[in-house]
């Protein structure tokens, strides 16, 4: 709208060449693109601004450059995250900005409680896929959507799996593969329901889609998320969900249904609430409730309003 407006002129840049489906406006070498062909451009067009919608800025630039902040957890809890120099460094460097963004409130208390940035602008950013919640009843399965990282936690999620009364179901876990493979599978090999436990990954738009809409219920054991867009989506469509009480879901939830948000390092905690989400039908229908009354599809427009908002000084 500002655009149309005529108050502000928005230039994509990027590698990826006019007629593709995200199209660059400005066409740059991929190669170095964040720390020279990106701010070169900038100053050649006579941008004001640069957005950089990840955790990381050109390290010299004439023009200011604004970056979103999406997960510091590994500046909380670094023994989570076995591959985070690199996005230390990036996220150090982002930080050095006068002004930054945020994918959430939660995000901006960690970086000020972490005295790396005092007043990021939080994005109003909640649910970004739509999905409407129409669960299968000939193959019924609790969704977990997270990559196979030691801070997603699950581990602990498939022992109380393990520990849970979860007769007729299956647990599906959705994601990439990770630093924390290997121990995934050593403790799906050695459960007693490793039969029940599904890790899938690669799947298409659409069929990523279609099994977050068919779930009969969501779980998130994360032990740090930033956002958790999976999260959001299943909750905005009205599934029944349970999450964990750390990060961001911790704060976004925490008026939730009892049962609902549960402490991610207790085992026996977890396992009551996959029992409440898979078959207590009271909880299924105060969770569904509350979540579609609650957790709304994301306004871009809101966020854009708060993002230009943010980038100015």
């Amino acid at each position: 709208q500002v655009v149309e407006a005529g108050e502000l002129e928005l230039i994509i840049a990027g590698t990826t060449p006019r007629g593709s489906e995200h199209s660059s406006d400005t066409l740059l070498r991929s190669k170095p693109f964040m720390h020279l062909a990106l701010p070169v451009a900038a100053s050649r067009l006579g941008a004001d601004r640069i957005f950089v919608p990840r955790q990381t800025r050109p390290l010299l630039s004439l023009v200011p450059t604004v970056s979103l902040i999406h997960d510091i957890g590994f500046f909380r809890a670094p023994d989570l995250y076995p591959r985070r120099s690199p996005i230390a460094v990036t996220t150090h460097l982002a930080v050095r900005s006068k002004r930054l963004l945020s994918v959430s409130g939660f995000t901006s208390d960690e970086l000020c409680s972490q005295r790396l940035f005092e007043h990021a602008t939080p994005l109003p950013i909640q649910a970004i896929h739509s999905v409407e919640w129409s669960p299968t009843h000939e193959s019924r399965y609790l969704l977990c959507v997270a990559a196979q990282e030691p801070h997603k936690n699950l581990v602990r999620l498939v022992e109380a799996w393990s520990t849970a009364q979860t007769e007729g179901f299956d647990l599906v876990i959705c994601g990439r593969t990770g630093e924390g493979s290997e121990a995934l599978s050593n403790v799906i090999s050695s459960s007693s329901k490793r039969e029940s436990v599904r890790v899938v990954s690669g799947l298409s738009d659409d069929a990523y889609l279609r099994q977050l809409a068919e779930c009969w219920g969501y779980i998130q054991p994360s032990l740090y998320e930033g956002l958790c867009i999976p999260a959001l989506d299943a909750a905005a469509g009205g599934t029944p969900s349970v999450l964990s009480s750390l990060g961001n879901l911790g704060v976004v939830f925490k008026n939730a249904p009892a049962k609902q948000v549960f402490d991610p390092l207790s085992v026996q905690d977890m396992a009551l609430s996959i029992e409440a989400v898979l078959s207590d039908e009271g909880f299924r229908s105060a969770s569904s409730d509350w979540n579609r009354r609650h957790i709304s599809q994301t306004d871009w427009r809101d966020v854009a309003r708060a993002a230009l908002q943010g980038m100015r000084w």
